[in-house]
Order: structure tokens, then C-alpha cells, then sequence
């Protein structure tokens, strides 16, 4: 009885039908956004680094993949963001996110394997896979006009849409869950009681991780103990509840928001670039819900905008009558 109703809740949750718009607009906007954040980016440069610093990660390591010479690793960063643009238009859709998985997994795990791990581009590497195995190119794409061109029937409702999303929900609430209860675990309530945050935001000010701090606020911010300690309380709490976002669209409004606030406040205080990870946030956006919003505040606004045609209207006799008895009155003699 208790594995049945499990299993319905289960399918309930990551089953649900749903239209494909939420997901096929998430596609657009996250696959457009990684391809402006990854295409200054030149990833050939490792390939020029020295064999003896080459520390494989296990993920290389296992099935033996090698360090490759700058000039493939130039043309396999192509490959991956011509996926990207592809994505982002929906082309290809399937075969372009399978790309783009494939060469992320290389590009963005090729500086794992010098020595010191990142997590920041982890999340982006599974979401391309999620991608690749969903139907994510069945709506805003050039696929799906391309098939409504040939006649094929529009998509219906499905849980296949609704699938992937949740999935990177469920990621996205483990991996802020397990950031809070890290701390919570190795340093108690004392993380948000003691000086450690503000110890932290003065010391990212020396440039000690992959990116300098966006703003000098952090030892301003760290001169007042009581608003280290504040901003301490807010993100751990961010963290631990997290995982509410999944089942309560109230606390979703302000879990997902907050930590959206609580990574952008690390890039700006510390430097640790964690833009790839707020990009994961569009597929928290009811998109068909915004869009829908839009178009009816922007129909709304064109009505009001209208001018009046007062003169093609005809005004009734009555006002007629009056209209010609005042006229009268002012023109004749007194």
C-alpha cells in the first residue's frame, strides 16, 4: 500500500501532463544565455599546458581520456557552440543538445584535472543531458515549425515536458540543500554566529579563488558583525529550505529568487562565478504563464492607447436640437 501510493506520487510529480511550451521556451532562453557566456571563452588554451601537471579526475581517468592537443580541443569547442546556437533556435534540437552534452562534458571537466576541483559549471553539464533525452525542441523551435509546415499534428500535452524540468528542479534543490547541510554539519549554528563570513569576505578581496570580487563591499559589509552575521543567517536558510521549492509554489516564489540573490551576492562579494549555475534558474519560470501574462497586458495597453473616432459617430437628436438652438441663440442679433 505505502510503495503504491509512493509510486503514484511519483508519477504525479515528474508525470504530469503538460504542454510543451515551458520547456521548449526554457531551451531557447538557457541555450541562448550559454552561448553568450561560453563563446568568448577558449577553452584550447589547456591543451598547451604541460603533461606532468595532468591529474586526471576519475571521469577521465577510467575510460582513459587524454589531454588533447590545442588544435583539437579548438575544433571540439567549436562543435559545442555551434550546438549551442543551434539549441537556442531549435534546430536539430535533439541532435544539437546530444552535441552540446558530449563536448561540455569534455570542455567544462577539462580544468577538473589539474589539481583543484570546480563545481561551478556542474549543473549546466547535466541539464544539456537532460536536454538531450527529453522533447525539449517541440516547441519555439524551427523543428516544430518546420513539422506544423508538413502538416504533422500540433504537440499535446504530455509528461514527457514536465519530466525534465522537475528533474533539474530536484538537482538544483539537492545541490543547496547539501551546501547547507555541509555547514550545518562541520560548523553547527556557529557558521552564522561567529565572524567566519566576515573573516571570508575580507580575505576573497586577495583574489584566492577563480574570479576577483565584482564589488569591494565585502569588508564593508564585514566592519558591521551583526550584518555578516544577517547575511550568514539568510543564505544558509536559503540552502537547507530549498527543497520546499519543489512541492510549494509559495515557497518556490521565494526560495528560487533568493537563490538566485545568494549567487549573485557570491560573484560580487568573492568572485566565484557562479553565472552558469543562475542560468539553470529559467527552467524554474512558468513561461507560458509570463507569456500569456504579457500578451494580455500588452493587448490591454494597445486598447487604452486607441484614439477615439468622435467624428464618424453621430450624436443623438436630442443633442442635435440642442446643439442647433445654442448656435441659434448665438448668432442672432440682440
Amino acid at each position: 500500500m505505502i510503495l503504491a501510493k509512493a509510486a503514484r506520487a511519483w508519477s504525479r510529480y515528474f508525470f504530469t501532463p503538460a504542454g510543451p511550451g515551458d520547456l521548449g521556451f526554457a531551451r531557447a532562453v538557457f541555450c541562448t544565455l550559454a552561448l553568450f557566456y561560453y563563446l568568448p571563452q577558449d577553452f584550447s588554451e589547456w591543451g598547451t599546458v604541460a603533461r606532468e601537471f595532468w591529474m586526471p579526475i576519475p571521469l577521465f581517468a577510467v575510460p582513459s581520456i587524454p589531454l588533447l592537443p590545442a588544435g583539437a580541443i579548438a575544433l571540439l569547442q567549436g562543435c559545442f557552440k555551434l550546438a549551442l546556437a543551434l539549441g537556442a533556435i531549435g534546430f536539430f534540437s535533439r541532435l544539437a543538445l546530444a552535441v552540446a552534452f558530449v563536448c561540455s562534458m569534455y570542455l567544462l571537466g577539462l580544468p577538473q584535472n589539474f589539481g583543484q576541483i570546480q563545481h561551478f559549471d556542474t549543473l549546466v553539464v547535466l541539464v544539456f543531458g537532460i536536454l538531450a533525452m527529453s522533447r525539449a525542441g517541440d516547441a519555439w523551435s524551427i523543428d516544430a515549425w518546420l513539422r506544423s509546415r508538413r502538416g504533422a499534428p500540433a504537440a499535446k500535452a504530455s509528461g514527457e515536458y514536465t519530466w525534465p524540468i522537475r528533474v533539474i528542479w530536484v538537482m538544483t534543490a539537492v545541490i543547496f540543500f547539501s551546501a547547507g547541510f555541509a555547514k550545518l554539519r562541520h560548523s553547527g549554528l556557529e557558521w552564522v554566529f561567529s565572524d567566519h563570513l566576515a573573516i571570508i569576505l575580507v580575505r576573497h578581496q586577495y583574489f584566492v579563488s577563480d574570479g576577483e570580487p565584482l564589488t569591494s563591499w565585502g569588508p564593508a559589509i564585514a566592519a558591521y558583525p551583526w550584518a555578516a552575521r544577517l547575511l550568514a543567517g539568510v543564505s544558509l536558510a536559503t540552502e537547507v529550505l530549498y527543497p520546499l521549492a519543489l512541492f510549494s509554489r509559495r515557497a518556490r516564489m521565494v526560495l528560487v529568487p533568493a537563490g538566485i540573490a545568494f549567487l549573485v551576492g557570491i560573484r560580487l562579494l568573492m568572485g566565484p562565478t557562479f553565472e552558469p549555475f543562475v542560468m539553470c534558474s529559467v527552467f524554474w519560470v512558468p513561461w507560458t504563464r509570463v507569456l500569456a501574462f504579457a500578451g494580455a497586458a500588452r493587448s490591454s495597453r494597445a486598447r487604452i492607447d486607441q484614439p477615439l473616432d468622435l467624428g464618424t459617430r453621430p450624436l443623438p437628436s436630442s443633442s442635435m436640437a440642442r446643439t442647433s438652438a445654442s448656435a441659434a441663440s448665438r448668432t442672432s442679433p440682440p
